[in-house]
């Protein structure tokens, strides 16, 4: 029974109350709360490290052996929290957010089929989020937008893009950090998906170019045989017997008559 107290004390501790805990621990009504709290119901060992994560506490002290309770992490439970929000918001979208385990670090967002839409660490999705924050407008589009990719392709060059308090954007590079206009980061992120797109369009058009030369010989071929026949109809020599034939057809108007 002491499991099943030390989960009630703890989370009352926290402010957490059991929809919360049900929806955090995966349960699908507060009730599975309650059952476990009173003992009725009894508690995987799979759980009761999930269970020790979701309340901040070591799998000793939750379960008894120990009295030293862990220091609640307030970085931990922002992170949690705006997580929590951000699932909320893909969802309204028919999208999901996943990961390997609780405390992993990099996500998965899945659309509707269960296809992957990108993948982002969680302080890539964090900082997405508090940006879209304070401009006051969050979606699940903005969250997954080709801006994303775009800061994310910047740091793997080894720049960071961040924004003041005043949301204005700054670069971070090697040799410092410097103040950049929105709409000239825009234009860069511009020029590098045109210089992208076209770079994919030349190598396909490559990859392509040999079924290109083979369409284009066998319309030439076709094209040389058709003119090949013409040529063979006007070289055909004609008698006098069949040129005075076909001037005879051609004088004959009786059936106009």
């Amino acid at each position: 029974m002491e499991l099943y107290k030390r989960i009630r004390k703890r989370r009352e501790e926290l402010g957490m109350s059991q929809e919360e805990l049900a929806k955090k621990m995966g349960y699908k009504s507060r009730s599975s709360i309650n059952k476990i709290e009173m003992g009725e119901n009894d508690i995987p060992q799979s759980k009761i490290a999930t269970f020790a994560k979701v309340l901040l506490v070591s799998e000793a002290w939750l379960m008894g052996y120990d009295d030293q309770i862990k220091k609640e992490d307030p970085n931990i439970i922002e992170r949690d929290s705006i997580l929590e929000e951000i699932d909320e918001i893909l969802r309204r979208n028919g999208w999901s957010l996943s990961c390997e385990s609780y405390d992993d670090d990099y996500f998965i967002i899945k659309n509707i089929n269960g296809a992957t839409i990108i993948g982002l660490y969680d302080y890539e999705l964090l900082s997405r989020y508090i940006s879209l924050k304070r401009k006051g407008k969050i979606t699940a589009d903005l969250l997954v937008s080709s801006e994303s990719v775009f800061f994310k392709y910047l740091e793997s060059l080894g720049y960071f893009i961040d924004y003041d308090v005043l949301n204005k954007p700054y670069i971070i590079h090697k040799f410092g950090s410097i103040t950049i206009e929105q709409e000239l980061l825009n234009d860069i992120r511009s020029k590098i998906d045109t210089y992208s797109k076209t770079t994919i369009d030349s190598v396909i058009l490559k990859l392509h170019e040999e079924d290109f030369r083979k369409e284009r010989k066998e319309k030439e071929q076709i094209s040389q045989n058709m003119l090949n026949a013409a040529h063979a109809r006007t070289d055909i020599e004609t008698t006098p017997e069949d040129q005075a034939h076909d001037d005879a057809i051609m004088n004959d108007n009786s059936e106009w008559e």
